[in-house]
């Protein structure tokens, strides 16, 4: 008994270091020093981030859509890293969701066509954070309501 639970703790040490990235990879996971944030008309705050799993030289291009409701404008985009780092990054504005709703759809496109991990979370007003997982040229999509 007592080596089965050792034989069990051992190969869920394993699967854990599995599962982690290592220290390279790790270094490249993280927030990308770009992420947008946008002020709307009606007052509300839609900020992107982005954790990418590769150096950003690898990063080609980072596509953002917006869906909004009609009659809310965006009133303007700050980068976080600033403008001169934001020139990898395009977005679209859609005024074609419903009251109070909001869609972000995120596309990373890389020069090294390998798969790369990418995590994309959508905070509305600072708050109730959602993510999409998948990869590189995968179209990420978080949709929040607001209440």
């Amino acid at each position: 008994m007592n080596k089965t639970i050792q034989l069990i703790r051992f190969l869920s040490l394993i699967a854990i270091l599995l599962v982690l990235p290592t220290g390279q990879a790790s270094a490249a996971l993280r927030g990308c020093r770009t992420d947008p944030i946008f002020r709307l008309s009606n007052g509300d705050v839609i900020a992107v981030t982005l954790e990418v799993g590769t150096p950003a030289h690898n990063i080609s291009n980072i596509h953002y859509i917006l869906h909004i409701p009609p009659g809310v404008t965006v009133l303007g985009v700050t980068y976080t890293g600033g403008p001169k780092q934001a020139m990898k990054e395009t977005y679209v504005v859609y005024k074609d969701s419903v009251a109070k709703t909001y869609i972000t759809g995120t596309v990373v496109t890389t020069v090294n066509t390998t798969r790369v991990p990418v995590i994309a979370t959508t905070r509305l007003n600072g708050v109730f954070p959602k993510s999409a997982y998948g990869f590189n040229s995968d179209h990420l999509v978080v949709t929040l309501v607001r209440r």
